[in-house]
This record gives C-alpha cells, sequence and structure tokens, in this order.
C-alpha cells in the first residue's frame, strides 16, 4: 500500500467514536460524535468506530499478504468431569471441566442414543473390497457383508435403548443439509441441538492458520423438539456467516467460537507485482457493510455483531503483537436454548490458536512468533450470557489447544497454570517446556505472570533433552505431565503454593502416555503407546508425589500377556487424542468401570492382515487402596467392518449392565456380565 493510503490510515486509527450496538439493524450504524477517554481496557481495546474497524481489517489483509509474500520467498530460497455417572446410572460425554458440557457426534440422555453422521468427507471416498496383499500372494477373502442402518447417510439418528437387554431399536430420524457436516450435539430435557459447518477439512493444521480459510464459511445451530422421538420437530435455526472453532454448554447456555474473514471478491492472496495494486484498491473500496458477518434466525437476516461490539488490539500495550492489524474477526455467540435466542454476540480481530473453557471463564489463546523465540497470548472471557472481556496475559512459549491439548491448560482457584513448549534450535536439546501461572487484574484488565517452573530457585528441566510433551493433567494443586524420546518421564508438579510450583518426583518407565485420567488422589491412569508402539494402558500409584511407581501395563489386543496364533503388529486408539472417545464410570469406592475404543492390525500367515475395530471393557479394581489397584479387562465389543468406509469415529455408553458401542453410525451391543454374547448392528 502506498504510503498515501498508510498515513490515511493510521490516521484513522487515531479517531475515538462511538457507535450503537446490538446486532439488531439490518445496516451497519453511522459513526458518532467522539466521547470521553477510556479507563484501562487491557490488550483487547472497544473499538470506537466503524471507520476504525475497517482501517484495522484493512490494515490485518497487508500484514497477511506480507507474511505471505514472506513466506513464498523463503520457500523460493529453500525450494471431566463428566464422568462420573454413579447417580444417574449410564455415562454421558467425558468432560475437561465440570458442570461444562461438550459437542460431540454422540449423546445419551438414558433413554435415547443420538448418533450424527460422520463428517462430509467421510462421504467423497469408497473403498470397494480392496485387500492389500503381497505380490504372489492369493487375495483376502473379505467379511460378510454387513446391512447399512436404515436412515439417509446425512440424518441423526435416534434410537430407543433397552439397558435391560442391552438393545436399542431406531425409533427415529433427523434429515440434515447435505451442504453442511454436523460438527457436534448437544441434549438437554426435551431439546436436542446440532452445531453444523460448511468446513470440511477440520479446525486444526495449515487450514486453520490461513486467513483465507474462513472466507465464505458458514455456521449453524438447529434446536429440535425431541418429546416425540418419532417425530422430532424444529424449533430454531441461527445461522451466521462464520466457521465453526469450538462450542461448550454450561446451563442453557451454548458458548460458540467461530472465525470469519471478509470474502473480497477478485482479492489475491499471493498476487505478482501486477496484481499487488489491484489488491489495494480492493482494501481501499472495504467498507463496515463488507466486513460485519451476517445471521439468519429463523429466516430472518440481521447483523450479527456491530463494531462497538468487537475489540482491537492496543498498539501502546506492551504486550502487544507485532503486527496489530489482522483481518479475521474471532466470534463468541451465547446462545439461550431455553429462550431459543441470541442472548449476545461480541468479536475481537486477533489470530485464535486454541480455546480452553474452566467454569468460569473462556480462554482463547494466540501464539505470536518474534524471531527465533515465541510466546502465547491469553485472551479472557467471562463464561456467562454477558460475555465480558475480563483481560489478557503472555506466557513464553508456545501453547497449541487442538486435540485434547487443552489438557495443557487450567483455572484453579483464581489462578490460570499453563505448560508451552518452546523450540530451541540447539540439537543437543531440541525443546524447552515451561510452566507458567498466571493471576487476572481485573483493575487493570491483565493477567500477571506470578511464577513460572523451573526458574532460579528450581533451575531443574521439564523433560530430559529432545524430549516431547504429550499427555498433562491438572488436578487441584497437582499436575502430571509426560514428556517422551526413547522413554516415559512422568513428572509430578506440585503447585500448592502458586509463586512456587516445584517438581515434587520423576518415574522412568518404557513408552508414553497421551492421555491422563486421575482415578482418585492416590491414582492415576495412562492411555498410551508402549515401547514396541502398541496401545497400553498404565495405572500409577501418585499417593506420594515425591516418589511415584507404576502399578502394571495392560496392552490392547494382547490377550493375557501372550500374543496367540495372530500376531498383533499394529494398533490404534482414538482416545489417546480425543477425550470423547474414552468413557469412564464411578460404580463404589472400590470399583469403576471404563470402555476404551482401538482399532487392531493382526497378521496370520494363512489369511495375512486382518484389521479390527474393538471397544473394550475394563475395570479397575481395590481402587481404595492405592498399594494393590488393579486394571482388568472384562471383554470386547467387535464391530464388523463397513467395507465401503474406514472407521473414523468410535463412542462407548454404559447404562447399568448394558454396553453400547458407536461405530461412526452403528451401534454394537453387549452386557457387562456377559461380555461374549454381543448385538450387532442395531
Amino acid at each position: 500500500m502506498n504510503n498515501k493510503i498508510g498515513i490515511w490510515l493510521l490516521s484513522l486509527l487515531a479517531a475515538l467514536l462511538t457507535a450503537c450496538g446490538g446486532g439488531g439493524s439490518t445496516a451497519a450504524s453511522p459513526d458518532p460524535v467522539p466521547g470521553p477517554d477510556l479507563a484501562p481496557t487491557g490488550l483487547l481495546i472497544p473499538v470506537q468506530s466503524n471507520s476504525q474497524l475497517v482501517a484495522t481489517v484493512q490494515r490485518g489483509f497487508t500484514n497477511a499478504l506480507n507474511n505471505n509474500m514472506a513466506r513464498t520467498e523463503e520457500l523460493a530460497m529453500t525450494a471431566s468431569a463428566g464422568q462420573d455417572s454413579s447417580e444417574t446410572g449410564y455415562t454421558t460425554t467425558y468432560t475437561l471441566e465440570n458442570n461444562v458440557d461438550e459437542h460431540d457426534a454422540v449423546k445419551y440422555d438414558g433413554e435415547h442414543l443420538f448418533v450424527a453422521p460422520s463428517r462430509s468427507m467421510d462421504c467423497c471416498f469408497v473403498v470397494d473390497d480392496i485387500a492389500m496383499v503381497a505380490e504372489g500372494e492369493e487375495s483376502i477373502e473379505q467379511p460378510d457383508a454387513i446391512p447399512e442402518p436404515q436412515t439417509s447417510d446425512r440424518s441423526i439418528r435416534i434410537l430407543e435403548t433397552d439397558p435391560e437387554n442391552a438393545g436399542a431399536t431406531e425409533v427415529g430420524t433427523i434429515e440434515l443439509d447435505t451442504s453442511r457436516t454436523v460438527e457436534g450435539l448437544y441434549i438437554q430435557d426435551d431439546q436436542l441441538v446440532s452445531i453444523s459447518s460448511s468446513g470440511w477439512w477440520g479446525i486444526y493444521g495449515d487450514s486453520f492458520a490461513r486467513v483465507s480459510s474462513w472466507e465464505g464459511q458458514t455456521t449453524a445451530l438447529d434446536i429440535y423438539d425431541v418429546s416425540d422421538v418419532t417425530a422430532p420437530t424444529p424449533q430454531m435455526q441461527i445461522e451466521f456467516q462464520g466457521g465453526f472453532v469450538n462450542s461448550r454448554k454450561k446451563g442453557d447456555t451454548i458458548y460458540l467460537v467461530a472465525r470469519h474473514t471478509p470474502n473480497i471478491d477478485g482479492f489475491d492472496y499471493y498476487p505478482t507485482e501486477e496484481a499487488v495494486s489491484a489488491n489495494e484498491a480492493l482494501l481501499d473500496e472495504l467498507t463496515i457493510e463488507d466486513i460485519l458477518p451476517r445471521v439468519s434466525v429463523n429466516g430472518v437476516d440481521n447483523l450479527l455483531v456491530d463494531a462497538n461490539e468487537c475489540r482491537i488490539t492496543d498498539p501502546d500495550n506492551a504486550m502487544s503483537t507485532i503486527d496489530t492489524g489482522y483481518p479475521t474477526l474471532t466470534l463468541l455467540i451465547a446462545v439461550n436454548i431455553a429462550d431459543q435466542s441470541i442472548a449476545n454476540a461480541t468479536c475481537y480481530l486477533e489470530p485464535t490458536d486454541g480455546i480452553y473453557v474452566s467454569e468460569n471463564a473462556i480462554y482463547l489463546t494466540q501464539v505470536d512468533y518474534r524471531d527465533t523465540a515465541s510466546r502465547t497470548l491469553i485472551h479472557s472471557y467471562e463464561l456467562s450470557e454477558n460475555l465480558t472481556y475480563q483481560g489478557s496475559g503472555v506466557a513464553e512459549g508456545s501453547l497449541y489447544l487442538s486435540g485434547d491439548r487443552d489438557f495443557r491448560i487450567n483455572e484453579y482457584e483464581g489462578h490460570l497454570r499453563l505448560v508451552t513448549t518452546e523450540r530451541t534450535g540447539d540439537s543437543l536439546d531440541s525443546v524447552d517446556h515451561r510452566l507458567s501461572i498466571l493471576k487476572l487484574n481485573s483493575q487493570e484488565f491483565e493477567m500477571e505472570l506470578v511464577a513460572t517452573l523451573p526458574n532460579e530457585d528450581h533451575p531443574g528441566a521439564i523433560g530430559k533433552p529432545n524430549e516431547d510433551l504429550y499427555g498433562v493433567r491438572f488436578m487441584g494443586d497437582t499436575a502430571y505431565l509426560v514428556t517422551f524420546e526413547r522413554i516415559d518421564p512422568l513428572y509430578v508438579l506440585d503447585l500448592s503454593t502458586p509463586t512456587d510450583p516445584v517438581i515434587a518426583g520423576e518415574l522412568m518407565v518404557t513408552g508414553f502416555s497421551d492421555f491422563l485420567h486421575p482415578v482418585s488422589n492416590q491414582l492415576l491412569m495412562g492411555l498410551g503407546q508402549d515401547e514396541n508402539g502398541l496401545t497400553k494402558l498404565e495405572l500409577f500409584n501418585v499417593e506420594n508425589m515425591s516418589s511415584p511407581y507404576s502399578l502394571g501395563t495392560v496392552t490392547l489386543g494382547i490377550e493375557g500377556g501372550v500374543i496367540g496364533p495372530d500376531s498383533l503388529n499394529w494398533s490404534y486408539s482414538e482416545a489417546r487424542y480425543n477425550r470423547h472417545a474414552f468413557t469412564y464410570q464411578v460404580i463404589s469406592d472400590t470399583q469403576d468401570r471404563f470402555l476404551v475404543p482401538a482399532t487392531l492390525s493382526f497378521y496370520n500367515e494363512q489369511t495375512g492382515y486382518q484389521d479390527e475395530d474393538r471397544l473394550y471393557l475394563f475395570e479397575i479394581n481395590d481402587k481404595n487402596t492405592a498399594t494393590t489397584a488393579s486394571i482388568n479387562k472384562v471383554g470386547y465389543i467387535t464391530a464388523k467392518r463397513n467395507q465401503r468406509w474406514y472407521s473414523s469415529r468410535n463412542r462407548g455408553v454404559i447404562d447399568g449392565d448394558a454396553v453400547y458401542y458407536i461405530n461412526d453410525s452403528s451401534v454394537w451391543s453387549t452386557l457387562w456380565s456377559n461380555p461374549t454374547q454381543q448385538e450387532g448392528p442395531l
């Protein structure tokens, strides 16, 4: 952009004007008269005018172009929470935080299973009886075909359960818009909520980071009355401009996080020299109407947010990023499903790398790279329909929150704790892991750093040289961390004094754990990989945090420690990376039950390679005696492979003695007391 335009944009940033808001008008509001000076507002400051928001977005597009061009030149040169069901008798979605529900493809209310279809991308690939065999071998005989679910591929299945007999019968379906994929469901009383998105690639990786990925996307929230499951009735539909990122539910309110990049027809994100001036002309013509996302509520179109309901970075704040302009709006939306209304909506113009939601707040994180170092900015919003901005903080190192990695951040008794990683560039020790503890200063809208680990008084590193960070779990005053390169160190951190955290204990075992589940204050369970690359469970005694030890391991697919005639050569569990695939039930003071799905690959000289999808049933016995507690396998359910698809989603539900295994959209079942007798697909 030329100097004249640059000066013009800077002058716009200095304007302090106020715009009326509410998202209730069909056109953007005009710029009003300047108001009085504002009190401290933290790193994210309110937008004061339509023109200020336009200027920030314009500058953001320019920054994105500069980053893209620099990257192109570089390439050219280089050529829980909800798991306790002892009171209800049945399990619900496994969640990270108590009292905060999470959307998932499968929901259960004790009477009905609601099963969303697999992602839209799954419909576009067909596998027809293909068997991979070595040269010269005969083809492998395929398993018998299994019946398809009696419903459209793009429908939500509703199955009525019979827990006494582990039965389930489909009683209804909800036909879906084929242009969107269901991201997840919520169930409350007689209401079913479906969240769907036009995006098919998911929300992580390179696509998430690209500004252009969020152009033209829409997200929808549909509410259905399912008091009569045989004839579900639509109650409300909200569809807005913006790509879905994540959601949570607390009480009657669903909180949505989405991202919206204004669509500029003809804009080139990787322009040639000839296209630069064309891009500048398009940016000069950008208006507030081009920027603000719109929403349709039951077919009535409106603005989702006004300019004054958004925030931008204060360039004078000490935490400010180098490039303060960003063209993508991060949207926070509160929907009250009891009132069937949008209670509130707000936005800010900064990148979003992840989300963590406590019982009190929504934390949105942003990794900021500076030369060879990185840092993570955290923006806090109140978890209420007010969506009040509470302040921002910063921690050294990178925190990415895809998959289950929001286990790496936790709020407890007024402190926010997070574990970040820094790439050092040193081949002898390529990564450093750091614990940071912050506390909100509500007067200054800032989360102040109160402690780090390692530090001058406690210089011991978290992890041995070159060890990556895997499982992390915060539990009250304690944190458990697993790092790995060749062996698995389990670290126990004592956080009882927030200003003085210490490494209290350390245990070296083989393999590693991706997912950690606290069984009790004395027992910790890990799900991960053993030294042979196979899926394993391990139980740890952490009664004495200074000297944790292993109570034993279980390798899925190896029965009684013996491989047998079919050699297990590979295994995987979705629950290692997706907590919703893990099911846990507290039975008594002495016993718990849990379910773990696994995909296993066996080899036999006669039949060759055979894959199997299983849902394993386990018990933890003697859990009240930490020295003798153990994991015991009860059995497993096997789901026959549908020849048209490779299973991409596994869920388990326990209801009394009944166990249900949802493998994509098919349902299998058994009784806990007789796991060798199973039914399915139901």
